[in-house]
């Protein structure tokens, strides 16, 4: 078994983009906006500016209310759109329940959208853009092999189908209303879960060398599928720091007309 370690991948990365930040001249702003006081958004959103600092990368975070209106968090996007200081941003989710979640990402112009989660983004999300990267890194193929994706949502399932399919994978997606899922994640050569549910997959339900990714730091339980993977994700230090690491790529994209 072969750990996909994105923690040490990530750093490589961002050690790469520092430089060609410097090189490039350019003064990037990637500001945030978080709504409420969600314990593990507020540990990620102070990390994401920790490694951006660390790369060159200014920024606001504007930090509002869980009483923030949906109109004015829109109002704050469309004041973002048109600051010429503001390279990109991005709004940290999850948003509380009373905020329309598409209705406000969909108001980010494409050409701020630093996490790619606007329809004709100019950038890949990031969580896509990371798993991608980690799976490359490790020269992983799966021409004629079955992949089975546990997410079907326009940030991470579709995108990541897309993409594979285009290298003429063959992707299976499910959702919470899929029939005998174990019958099906059992075909897969690559398993990429990110469902939230914690130890939705166990070994009994995948198969003798499966490569496994946890996008949601548990869906998959790592100490039963790590004795039958041939490759898998840590529960920690996987594709997080990735997707870490291609928010700040895409936001230097962004600033360069990539």
């Amino acid at each position: 078994m072969i750990l996909l370690d994105g923690k040490t991948l990530s750093q490589k990365i961002l050690s790469e983009l520092s430089q060609q930040i410097k090189y490039s001249g350019k003064k990037i702003n990637l500001d945030i906006i978080l709504v409420g006081n969600d314990q593990f958004s507020l540990k990620y959103v102070s990390l994401k500016q920790q490694q951006a600092s660390e790369v060159g990368i200014s920024g606001q975070l504007h930090h509002l209310s869980a009483e923030t209106t949906e109109s004015e968090i829109i109002n704050l996007i469309n004041k973002l759109n048109t600051d010429q200081n503001v390279t990109g941003f991005f709004v940290q989710l999850p948003l509380p329940p009373n905020i329309h979640k598409n209705i406000v990402l969909n108001n980010i112009s494409p050409q701020k959208d630093a996490d790619g989660l606007v329809q004709n983004s100019g950038v890949t999300p990031a969580v896509v853009r990371g798993i991608v990267k980690l799976l490359d890194e490790y020269k992983l193929s799966f021409v004629d092999k079955k992949i089975v994706i546990i997410n079907d949502s326009q940030l991470i399932g579709q995108p990541l189908k897309k993409i594979f399919e285009n290298r003429h994978w063959l992707v299976t997606i499910c959702n919470e209303f899929t029939q005998n899922l174990g019958e099906i994640t059992k075909q897969a050569d690559l398993l990429i879960s990110a469902t939230g549910v914690k130890n939705l997959i166990n070994s009994d339900m995948v198969k003798d060398g499966v490569v496994a990714v946890d996008v949601a730091t548990g869906d998959i339980n790592f100490d039963s599928v790590s004795k039958t993977a041939s490759y898998i994700t840590p529960t920690v230090g996987g594709v997080g720091p990735m997707t870490v690491a291609s928010l700040l790529q895409n936001t230097f994209d962004l600033a360069v007309g990539k």
